[in-house]
């Protein structure tokens, strides 16, 4: 069996994944499955009669989330008439992700400049950071790679479209989105205060539970959240749709991840909000489909996202930062047939891409596993773009050859596949290689990477590996925090910003998940010609550090491009089209 393992879906990750989670989870967190029809007071009765606190209620789709007082629970509850089944919640862990690039210098605080003008706000188009530029020639790239430019000219976006954010909190402190964040909604879904009187502060903080507070301790919901809908104020950047509202669904602990029912409480709870249109999901998980218990956590997952289509809201969630291939297929999960579901592929082009120096394949073979919760059917799937390939010096020996100055071609590191829906600027590192082929110039900063806003004080800010140069860029601007991320973590607020623009000007699509995204489908931009390739797995070449590869799938294969559609599905995200 392998275990279950989840990454934010920012690519920070040395890729070492698939045996970076526990199989278990270090609170006995037990979800009950229940009949149709037991109301949630029943469901409270059986589970409290077995021997078990409530920590979550999933009544909505049929469950609860709970914590046995002893041993032999499951028994005791599965004995129960009313109870289908009962399974150990999986802990999706992402503290073990690390940059692909290394520590080392760090960006200066910014000065205020001018006040903006107009809109949109002045870092936006500014032509350069650091002396460093790009080939759009403005730091906000992405937005017109989108055409949202085009858009704004109709709409930035309605008051009464809200965005929910499942992601490591949101800072409503922050300046580019004290006035966007609705306090109102959302909240808390990791269920800090009875995991404290179950087990007690030093126990949970032990298992490595330390962030338990409201608000972001990590910066990547933060970042997620502004990209979607920073304020147009005049200071900084913003968002693609700065008009529209984002809620903060908080589902993930700084350094530590989150449980899978923590997800699928933030899910059932933004879908049973009528104020929530569209739901992001930044997060990348996968999940053993040969396990038991996982297949469950699977179809916990499927049900969550089907109570939301049938509520109305629209769910986005991030393709997945591992370069493997995802499959669309029709599978039996759990004893339940399905079809669309989003499984990584069996042969060569299921082994994440492998850091240099690792001695086996084992921590990267993902083929076979589902992947969550962006290969749920009904989600809308979304892989990331780069800004162009950047032409690298001569000694860089893999660079590319051809192609130099290509845009948006698929990200380097993100997954493909014909599960693929949609396309969307997720940023990559300047020559469009991983940092150890590509060496101290493959940076992010300048408008390679895609720019948003940041908690100063968060894990990736604090720490000097992310908050460094060769990573994130982290700098000050009148002391707010901000930073340049890659991801499909990166991609899949742009689509669901585009997505929320759509939404501000063609009300007949609210309610309607599956017309917002056809209409986002047909109009998408399906001009672009890729030419980036999968991992090799025959290129045993050293990276540009020395490092050995004896493992192969350390070096992309520039010389086989992954088809159109498996890399950006129908194609690139287009707000001036979807919105006109």
């Amino acid at each position: 069996m392998k275990r279950p393992c989840l990454l934010l879906a920012t690519f920070a990750a040395a890729l070492a994944i698939s045996g970076s989670a526990t199989a278990g989870n270090p609170f006995d967190v037990t979800v009950v499955r229940f009949t149709p029809g037991t109301t949630p007071a029943q469901m409270r009765q059986v589970v409290a009669a077995a021997g078990a606190t409530v920590v979550a209620d999933l009544s909505p789709i049929g469950a609860m989330v709970v914590v046995p007082s002893g041993a032999g629970f499951d028994a005791r509850v599965d004995r129960n008439a009313a109870v289908t089944t009962s399974f150990e919640d999986a802990l999706l862990d992402d503290s073990h992700g690390r940059p692909d690039g290394r520590g080392g210098g760090h960006a200066p605080d910014q000065g205020p400049g001018p006040p903006g003008k107009g809109f949109p706000d002045p870092l936006h188009n500014a032509p350069s950071f650091l002396g460093v530029t790009n080939p759009e020639g403005i730091l906000q790239w992405d937005d017109n790679r989108m055409d949202v430019p085009d858009a704004w000219k109709k709409t930035r976006g309605d008051q009464n479209i809200v965005v929910a954010v499942l992601d490591t909190g949101v800072d409503d402190h922050h300046r580019e989105l004290r006035d966007t964040v609705d306090d109102r909604l959302g909240g808390n879904f990791i269920p800090c205060s009875d995991l404290k009187q179950l087990f007690s502060l030093g126990y949970i903080e032990r298992s490595g539970l330390r962030d338990c507070r409201d608000g972001d301790f990590e910066g990547h919901g933060t970042w997620v959240a502004s990209r979607i809908a920073a304020d147009a104020n005049g200071f900084a950047s913003n968002g693609v749709a700065p008009g529209v509202r984002v809620a903060s669904y908080k589902v993930l602990a700084a350094g530590l991840g989150g449980l899978a029912s923590w997800m699928i409480s933030g899910l059932v709870g933004a879908c049973s909000n009528r104020d929530v249109d569209i739901v992001n999901m930044s997060i990348e998980g996968y999940l053993d489909p040969s396990d038991p218990e996982s297949a469950q956590d699977y179809l916990l997952f499927d049900d969550a996202v089907s109570y939301c289509l049938a509520h109305g809201v629209a769910v986005f969630a991030a393709a997945g930062n591992e370069h493997v291939r995802i499959d669309r297929v029709d599978l039996n999960v759990g004893g339940r047939d399905l079809s669309g579901v989003g499984q990584v592929a069996d042969g060569p082009e299921g082994f994440a891409s492998v850091t240099p120096g690792s001695p086996s394949l084992s921590d990267y073979d993902l083929r076979g596993l589902l992947e969550v919760p962006a290969g749920v059917p009904g989600v809308t799937m979304v892989s990331a773009t780069a800004n162009a390939i950047g032409a690298a010096p001569a000694d860089v020996p893999l660079r590319w050859q051809a192609h130099v100055g290509a845009r948006d071609q698929l990200a380097y590191y993100s997954n493909y596949g014909s599960r693929i829906d949609l396309a969307a600027p997720g940023g990559a590192r300047r020559y469009e290689l991983p940092f150890w082929d590509g060496g101290d110039g493959d940076i992010l900063y300048g408008g390679w990477g895609s720019l948003g806003a940041l908690t100063t004080d968060g894990l990736i800010c604090s720490d000097p590996v992310t908050a460094g140069l060769f990573n994130a860029a982290c700098f000050k601007l009148a002391g707010q925090g901000f930073g340049w991320l890659q991801g499909t973590s990166m991609a899949t607020p742009n689509a669901a910003g585009v997505a929320a623009l759509v939404l501000s000007a063609r009300r007949n699509l609210r309610n309607h998940p599956e017309a917002l995204v056809a209409r986002l489908e047909s109009t998408a931009n399906d001009g672009v010609v890729n030419y980036m390739g999968p991992n090799d797995p025959s290129n045993f070449a050293p990276d540009v550090y020395g490092d050995p590869c004896p493992t192969g799938y350390c070096h992309l294969d520039q010389s086989d491009p992954i088809s159109f559609g498996d890399a950006y599905g129908a194609g690139l995200v287009d707000a001036g089209a979807a919105v006109g």
